[in-house]
């Protein structure tokens, strides 16, 4: 394999990139998005034309199928947006990170819906779900498919919930401004303190990301030779 030939792996989060490099990482070039859509999209396109072979969205999500714990690793079988488009996988790839990873994580294997936002609230997140069949939600599958699609490369999607659907995201970290995809912490700190009844839930979601975390970390040592990409 040339060295150009190289699986691309758009990340949202620093902590979620890291995970990634558990992988081969000699074939791999990871980008970091910020948790940002725009940004993803930007990211994706220069891998193309870094010589990217294929694209893989890897990361966290919140979730959209009741029942859905944090830490739970959704392989994505088609990635669908927010005007109902729909983007189609490799399913050969697909289906060998499933069989590859879901004997040591239980993985499931469902569609991922893409937003440009955050969808924080337990009745939006079930309208979403509803409409869309998706079991996850993500900000970076949707600009990694299309990008993939325009380019005529093979797309695939690994996203790990943290915020399962019956649970609300913290107020605390949705209005705190972000720096590089890092929610300021001393925003948080003011927030909580004017609100100390959402502490409980923000300190629950930091112990559910760390768990997601883990779960990111366990499919790049399982996923095989480049999260099981061929060319």
């Amino acid at each position: 394999m040339t060295p150009g030939r190289r699986l691309g792996i758009v990340a949202g989060l620093p902590a979620e990139a890291r995970a990634a490099r558990g992988g081969d990482s000699e074939n791999i070039r990871i980008v970091c998005c910020g948790a940002s859509a725009a940004q993803a999209e930007a990211l994706a396109r220069s891998l193309v034309d870094r010589g990217a072979a294929g694209l893989l969205s890897f990361g966290t999500a919140g979730g959209l199928r009741p029942g859905l714990s944090a830490g739970t690793v959704v392989v994505a079988s088609r990635i669908v947006g927010p005007a109902g488009e729909t983007f189609e996988i490799d399913g050969d790839w697909a289906a060998r990170l499933d069989a590859e990873l879901r004997p040591g994580l239980g993985t499931v294997s469902a569609p991922v819906a893409g937003t440009e936002t955050i969808v924080a609230e337990v009745e939006a997140k079930a309208v979403l779900g509803k409409s869309s069949g998706a079991a996850a939600v993500d900000m970076e599958s949707l600009a990694v498919a299309r990008i993939g699609a325009a380019a005529g490369l093979p797309v695939a999607a690994v996203r790990v919930i943290v915020d399962p659907a019956e649970r609300p995201l913290p107020a605390s970290l949705l209005s705190a401004p972000s720096s590089g995809g890092r929610p300021r912490a001393e925003r948080i700190l003011m927030e909580t303190f004017r609100q100390p009844r959402g502490l409980p839930a923000l300190a629950r979601l930091a112990w559910d990301y760390r768990r997601a975390l883990r779960s990111l970390r366990r499919v790049a040592v399982l996923g095989g030779f480049r999260f099981g990409f061929f060319v």
